[in-house]
Parts: structure tokens; C-alpha cells; sequence
């Protein structure tokens, strides 16, 4: 968004979330994606999209980026342990044992275990002393069955959506994308 405050964010110091935010300003962010070849516009919500309107292009920005870089991206690779060495870290993952001079450990969430976010990574993080401020659900996927929704991977919509629990009244939100 082109607007952003501590007070959008939940579940979290807002005092930590102010200090992420005075470090990478929306214009920081639209200056960097900017200079990796990805010109973003406003949209009428104040939303930031690339002006392809094509989620692929900030992958593939993105990705560009870490190759020019030389960054050492591997995927496909489960952690499942970390120890800290003298001289960096040794990763053990499902495909073999790494060193590593510095280490970003992005755990994901708990949303989706088969993709991985299963909560491991909260685990790990709490061997090497982070203090875990216990997760609420922020991002959740949608299951669809069948495949004719394939072709629409990466498309914006404005929706509306209800939510219930059993026996309760249905809570409308807003337009979402």
C-alpha cells in the first residue's frame, strides 16, 4: 500500500513494526523495485502493483536481483537443523549439509504445512533464544477443488467475503484483492 502504519499491523509490538517501517519507507520500496526494473502505480484502493499488473514480473525481478547479486538461493531444501559455528552456521536440510556465513530465516507461517509452513521454523528460532510472540492467522489459503481456476493464478479482484462460526451470524468484509 502507499500508505502504511503501525497501526495496520496486529498481533505484534507496534514499536518493532514502527522501527521496520522507518527503516524501508513506501518510497524506498518504490524506489528499489523501481531500479530492478519493476515500475509500480496507485491503484484506486492504495494499493502498489507492478504496471504489468502481472505478479511474475516481481518474481522474476526479484529473482533476477538474487542472481546479479550472487546470492545463493536454494529451494526444494527442508531445514531441519541449524548450528552455529565459529565461522557462520551448517544447515542440514533433506538435501544435504551447507555452511553459511550469514543465514535469513524466513519461517513462514503455519497456514499451509504441506508447502512447508508448518511452524518448524518458530521452533528453530527458539533454540538460538528469539523470544516467539505466539502467530495469529493473518494470511490463509483457499482451496479450490478442480483445476479451472489455474488459468487465474496471480489475477486481482475485488471480492466480498462472509465468514461464520457454526451458529453465529456471518461477518461481511470489505473489498479484499
Amino acid at each position: 500500500n502507499d500508505v502504511v502504519t503501525p497501526a495496520d499491523f496486529s498481533g505484534g509490538s507496534r514499536n518493532s513494526i514502527r522501527r521496520v517501517l522507518h527503516a524501508f519507507p513506501v518510497e524506498a520500496t518504490v524506489d528499489f523495485f523501481r531500479e530492478i526494473g519493476v515500475p509500480l502505480h496507485r491503484e484506486d484502493e492504495g494499493k502498489l502493483f507492478p504496471n504489468s499488473n502481472k505478479a511474475r514480473t516481481v518474481l522474476d525481478a526479484l529473482l533476477a536481483e538474487v542472481r546479479k547479486l550472487g546470492i545463493d538461493l536454494r529451494t526444494d531444501h527442508r531445514v531441519e537443523t541449524i548450528e552455529k559455528k565459529e565461522d557462520g552456521f551448517e544447515i542440514q536440510t533433506s538435501q544435504g549439509t551447507f555452511p553459511a556465513k550469514k543465514l535469513v530465516r524466513a519461517t513462514g507461517g503455519m497456514a499451509l504445512p504441506k508447502s512447508g509452513s508448518d511452524g518448524a521454523g518458530y521452533h528453530m528460532a527458539k533454540k538460538f533464544g528469539h523470544q516467539i510472540i505466539n502467530p495469529i492467522p493473518a494470511l490463509v489459503p483457499l482451496i479450490l477443488e478442480g483445476s479451472f481456476h489455474s488459468a487465474l493464478s496471480g489475477v486481482a479482484h475485488p471480492v466480498g467475503l462472509s465468514v461464520r462460526a457454526e451458529g453465529e451470524k456471518p461477518v461481511q468484509s470489505g473489498r479484499a484483492m
